[in-house]
């Protein structure tokens, strides 16, 4: 992939910055000189859109008080438990749907005769 630009790293540092916001109430304290960097290194292995997802996910889920540069060593933890949680969300909708199914199979056995 080729090398990220200025105006992409910045892009994410605001979008974690307006994510940070929304979600904690404060803004963040965040130098943006050092946030370019982390983000330029994180553009080589994700696209902007899946590092804005990584972000969501550390916001929303990972942390109860995110830092930007702990975010910017251990994207790939983020990756990792973003997947698990994917993974334990299809995994629960199919045990739902299971349940569902045997609950109206109990349902139809046991029920009264009119």
């Amino acid at each position: 992939m080729a090398k990220a630009t200025a105006q992409q790293c910045h892009a994410l540092t605001t979008y974690y910055i307006d994510k940070y916001t929304e979600v904690v109430g404060q803004k963040p304290l965040v130098n943006r000189n050092k946030s370019k960097w982390g983000f330029e290194a994180m553009l080589v292995d994700y696209t902007p859109a899946q590092a804005r997802e990584l972000i969501d996910h550390y916001i929303d889920h990972y942390a109860e008080r995110p830092t930007i540069e702990w975010f910017l060593f251990n994207y790939e933890k983020v990756d990792e438990a973003m997947q698990d949680y994917a993974a334990r969300k299809v995994a629960t909708a199919k045990r739902l749907k299971e349940t569902q199914r045997r609950a109206e199979e109990w349902r139809n056995r046991w029920q009264p005769p009119n």
